[in-house]
């Protein structure tokens, strides 16, 4: 395989026949089939399995907006094998997205960030079926956008009123959608959290988008989202009085003028977060997020003392209870992921649907034997 790729490498570097056979490369399905695709994807292969990659081979997923978080969620579907992605941003590439985007150079600064992503693609799995979009989200482009049943859709706008658009568009058709909320002016990646857009209390981007989905559209929810926990550590930009009027500088209208600062290792992380959501979930294995909010200790306590007062109601005594307080934790936290077993009983692609991701009343939750 290492010799394979010594030799197509060294005939898509040459002129003539080699741009020929650069140009005849093959599909992602092909990836059990040819020998250079399946030695590049061969560790995903051994984490999913044959059958998986072959899944995720035939699958499309749409990614809108393609800034530090989209282009490293693109990214790192594209390196896993993904068969078919679109990208959409309307969008250029400049000097000052290059702390942040997964791949851009000073070269691709000026060109569109869409046109920028599929350059750099054909270079890293050409097998890949790119289409790039160079165009903003709205009623003109929907169809263009959402068309040709996607099996996933990233959304990694930062503007609210094009987010709305595009969460409601995908759940009026039974596109599986994922909301990703704002990276700028945060740095803790041990805060970054995937739950139900109705949990995004503290992202003000993610409030915003919740509040307008209740407030004017009557939606309620069921949307996952990518949020940070963390405060921002700093504000938008002030925009100077002596550059003149601010709306001279809005290139598309209400959209943010001002800039907020951005540590570019965040947006990479929510980037990556959100790929390996959308790969788990086309490969059956969806995540099922730990609750937003910790469960105290004192919470954790209460649980237990109230089992083993219903196992001596039950049994005379709860000498019965194989588990201590520690292991209650786990159960509690980790393998029941704060929610009720019957929010899981359904299995993980509907449990991931269902689940919140937090219960804000530990009282409505009991610690009971299976039998």
């Amino acid at each position: 395989a290492l010799e394979l790729k010594r030799q197509r490498s060294g005939e898509c570097s040459k002129g003539g026949a080699g741009e020929e056979k650069a140009g005849a490369v093959g599909n992602m399905s092909d990836v059990l089939g040819d020998e250079v695709l399946k030695e590049q994807l061969t560790r995903n292969i051994q984490f999913f399995g044959e059958g998986v990659q072959l899944d995720l081979a035939k699958s499309f997923v749409v990614v809108v907006g393609l800034g530090g978080v989209g282009s490293h969620a693109a990214h790192f579907l594209l390196r896993s094998g993904v068969g078919k992605l679109r990208l959409v941003d309307f969008d250029q590439v400049t000097l000052s997205s290059l702390n942040r985007h997964a791949l851009a150079t000073r070269k691709d600064v000026g060109i569109p960030k869409a046109t920028c992503l599929k350059k750099h693609f054909s270079e890293i799995c050409p097998e890949c079926e790119v289409e790039s979009m160079v165009s903003l989200f709205d009623e003109n482009t929907v169809e263009e956008v959402l068309g040709g049943n996607p099996d996933f859709v990233i959304d990694a706008i930062d503007n609210i009123d094009t987010k709305v658009k595009l969460l409601l568009e995908c759940k009026n058709r039974g596109i599986e959608v994922l909301c990703v909320c704002g990276a700028g002016g945060k740095a803790d990646p041990t805060r970054i959290k995937i739950a139900d857009i109705a949990e995004s209390t503290i992202d003000s981007l993610g409030r915003s988008v919740r509040h307008k989905l209740r407030r004017i559209h009557s939606f309620e929810g069921q949307i996952p989202a990518l949020f940070s926990t963390e405060t921002p550590r700093c504000g938008l930009v002030p925009f100077d009085d002596n550059q003149g009027n601010p709306l001279d500088f809005q290139i598309v209208p209400n959209f943010r003028v001002r800039t907020i600062p951005v540590l570019g290792t965040t947006p990479a992380i929510f980037g990556m977060a959100a790929a390996a959501y959308v790969l788990t979930y086309l490969a059956g294995a969806p995540l099922i997020p730990e609750p937003v909010v910790k469960i105290r200790l004192k919470e954790l306590g209460l649980l237990f003392e109230r089992l083993k007062d219903r196992e001596e109601m039950a049994y005379g005594s709860y000498s019965g209870i194989k588990v201590d307080l520690d292991e209650v934790e786990y159960l509690v936290r980790s393998l029941w992921c704060g929610c009720c077993a019957f929010v899981l009983a359904g299995g993980p692609v509907e449990a991931a649907k269902l689940n919140k991701g937090l219960w804000r009343n530990t009282n409505q939750l009991a610690l009971v034997r299976w039998n």
